[in-house]
Formats: C-alpha cells, sequence, structure tokens
C-alpha cells in the first residue's frame, strides 16, 4: 500500500476526484483523516538535534486548493481557517513533486512511518437534483454517436436509389431459380422412392 502522499499526488496528476467529508480525505476506495502526517518534512525541522515534523494532508491539500493565491494571501486565509501553512521554502518544490514535475523530493523521508488507509466501500451520494439534472442532459458523446450514425445511414440509402429493372435482368435469376427447384424436386421424389421400397 503506497503512503497518502503517493496517492496524493497520482490523484492530483490523474486529475480523479479527491472528496474531503467530515475529518477523512476520500481517495476512490482509501481514505485517511485529514490531519493524517504524510512523510514530507516540514523546512527547518530535523536539523541540529532537532525531531523531523511533517506536513498533515490537511495542509497540503488546503496548499493544492489554494495554489492561485499569492503566498501572503494564502497564509492568511489558512490561518483563518486554522489549518497549518506550507511554509514559502518547501511550497515550489512540493507543488513540482505533486504536480509531476518531478519524481521525488529530498523532502520526503522514506524512512517516515506510514499511516495506512482505511479501504472501505466509499461511495460519495450526490444530492438528488444534482442527479436528475445530470441525468437530463444529453451526453456530448452520446449525440456525436448518433449523428455519426445518420450520415452512415444516409450515404448507404444513397447508395440504393430506385432504378428501373428489365425483364432481361430478372430472366437469369428465374431461370436458375426454376432449374433449381426442378432439381430438389427430383430428389424429394427419389428418396420418397427409396425409403418406401427399403
Amino acid at each position: 500500500m503506497a503512503d497518502v502522499l503517493s496517492v496524493l499526488r497520482l490523484y492530483n496528476i490523474q486529475k480523479k476526484e479527491i472528496v474531503a467529508k467530515g475529518d477523512e480525505v476520500i481517495f476512490g476506495e482509501f481514505s485517511w483523516p485529514k490531519n493524517v502526517k504524510t512523510n514530507y518534512v516540514i523546512w527547518g525541522t530535523g536539523k541540529e538535534g532537532q525531531p523531523k515534523e511533517y506536513y498533515t494532508l490537511d495542509s497540503i491539500l488546503f496548499l493544492l486548493n489554494n495554489v492561485h493565491l499569492p503566498h501572503p494571501s494564502y497564509v492568511r486565509r489558512a490561518a483563518t481557517e486554522n489549518i497549518p501553512v506550507v511554509r514559502r521554502p518547501d511550497r515550489k518544490d512540493l507543488l513540482s513533486y505533486l504536480n509531476g514535475e518531478s519524481s521525488s523530493s529530498t523532502s520526503i523521508d522514506r524512512s517516515a512511518p506510514i499511516e495506512i488507509g482505511l479501504q472501505r466501500p466509499t461511495q460519495v451520494k450526490r444530492a438528488a437534483d444534482e442527479v436528475s439534472s445530470e441525468a437530463k442532459k444529453p451526453r456530448v458523446e452520446d449525440e456525436e454517436r448518433v449523428r455519426l450514425d445518420k450520415e452512415r445511414l444516409a450515404a448507404r440509402l444513397e447508395g440504393h436509389k430506385e432504378s428501373i429493372v428489365q425483364t432481361d435482368q430478372i430472366r437469369p435469376w428465374v431461370n436458375k431459380w426454376v432449374q433449381v427447384h426442378l432439381l430438389f424436386k427430383h430428389l424429394v421424389l427419389d428418396v420418397t422412392i427409396i425409403t418406401a421400397s427399403g
């Protein structure tokens, strides 16, 4: 099982839906608590005998959701929502890793203890009005398929326009049919005679 940071990176690169529900974050069929520690070391920790500290899943998700903000605005918003910020020296390197621009980072501690995500059936329920409005919308690919089918049918029908058929064109087929019919009649008669005499 992969660590939460690797799963977050994969979902971010593939633009898959990440659902924050209550105190947990759901990635498909796996979930982790929001406050779970990742293995990304916070800048300035773990030096000179200090213990290493790690960013939480919640703080990294908050950065991803607010990446468009300048760093001071991001810090203010995080403070108002009581979420620990990703420090400026870590920001560029962490985003590069999460966006797939780099395959690893020196700040990722491979020896850090990993909290395994809970595997459970997680189905994100949608509001009833959202489902019904979605069902009412025609799918774009269905419309495209219908249009292509109509074009193919029109092309087929175009090739089979009505034309005048001459009796000379029919006569050879009729003659063949009569010959096959007579041959079949003789075979049936022969089989009947053989079975009657046998």
